[in-house]
């Protein structure tokens, strides 16, 4: 079982800030973060309230797709957040979800959703299209520069296991994480040989390291580079072994994201929740957010997940000046 560790902060929103780099170097660039809505309330109108929200998707047109694992239901809102419509409901037949994960959306507005072992293909209107066995427990889902499908977990020593859209096996590559001595209990259990979340953008995948602050590149499935920071407010894994019948962890949530010249590393740390932001490969800073970011979309904007009180998505506009 995993969990995310939410932590809550105010978060202004404009955020303005003179950027300093890791070798001392001052950048002038200032960085607004403005609110334009939010999606989700507590009470009322159930197209607008959130058992739990485990992930965001937005297509071209500016469509957000949401995924509620807790009602098992995919919601979907248009660019200004008004409720389009929903699908999906808890089952084991078609078009029902046991408990779906993760998601992602293909050029032609495809959603695959993964239920792992199954992925579950719907289109954008929410009717059911087809469904395969990956034969592995997977833990995220993406698409590759070619629109292949990743889907993110320990098998047989790799880590990405590649999929056409039918659903048929083409190859795996990447291998798994060692874990540290003081997890040693865990050392016979793969899933925690893997990272969270993989993120392709461009024609690189990012992977985050689950117990430090180290970021896998890979490109053309081979690990490309490494991107590191030392003394970080990282959240540490941690594991609650006083679950009857097993355990259960708290791990770091994250999210790359790379945008022109810029690259957004969102993590969870002991304290806060952070947004470091990288230049050209160098850190220019690193910003304390509230809530959990989710989607980053082509335009520029961040879908934050928060919840003080109930689960809402709020949308702000990103603006370099």
């Amino acid at each position: 079982m995993k969990k995310v560790f939410i932590t809550s902060m105010s978060l202004l929103l404009i955020l303005a800030f003179i950027s300093c780099s890791t070798n001392g170097a001052i950048s002038d660039r200032i960085l607004n973060l403005e609110k334009e809505f939010e999606i989700g309330i507590k009470e009322g109108n159930e197209k607008y309230i959130f058992g739990s929200i485990y992930d965001i998707e937005v297509d071209k047109l500016g469509n957000i797709y949401v995924l509620d694992s807790i009602s098992s239901k995919i919601k979907k809102y248009n660019k200004h957040g008004e409720y389009v419509l929903d699908f999906g409901r808890s089952g084991q037949g078609p078009g029902e979800f046991g408990f779906p994960e993760s998601m992602v959306l293909d050029s032609e507005r495809q959603i695959y959703i993964l239920d792992s072992p199954i992925v579950k293909i719907f289109n954008e209107f929410g009717d059911y299209i087809r469904e395969f066995n990956s034969k592995f427990l997977g833990i995220d889902i993406a698409l590759d520069d070619n629109e292949n499908l990743i889907l993110l977990g320990p098998k047989e020593g790799k880590i990405f296991h590649i999929f056409d859209r039918t659903g048929d096996f083409l190859f795996s590559f990447g291998s798994t994480f060692d874990i540290p001595d003081e997890f040693s209990k865990l050392k016979g259990m793969n899933l925690f040989r893997s990272p969270l979340h993989v993120w392709c953008v461009e024609d690189f995948l990012y992977v985050m390291n689950p117990y430090e602050y180290e970021i896998n590149v890979y490109k053309d499935e081979r690990l490309d580079r490494k991107i590191k920071r030392d003394s970080v407010d990282l959240l540490r894994p941690k594991f609650d072994e006083k679950i009857p019948g097993g355990f259960s962890g708290t791990v770091s949530d994250n999210l790359i994201y790379k945008m022109g010249q810029y690259l957004y590393v969102f993590y969870n740390g002991e304290t806060a929740n952070w947004l470091d932001i990288y230049l050209d490969g160098e850190l220019i800073d690193s910003l304390q957010v509230s809530g959990i970011l989710k989607s980053i979309d082509m335009s520029g904007k961040f879908y934050f997940v928060e919840n003080e009180d109930f689960y809402k998505i709020v949308v702000y506009k990103i603006r370099w000046e």
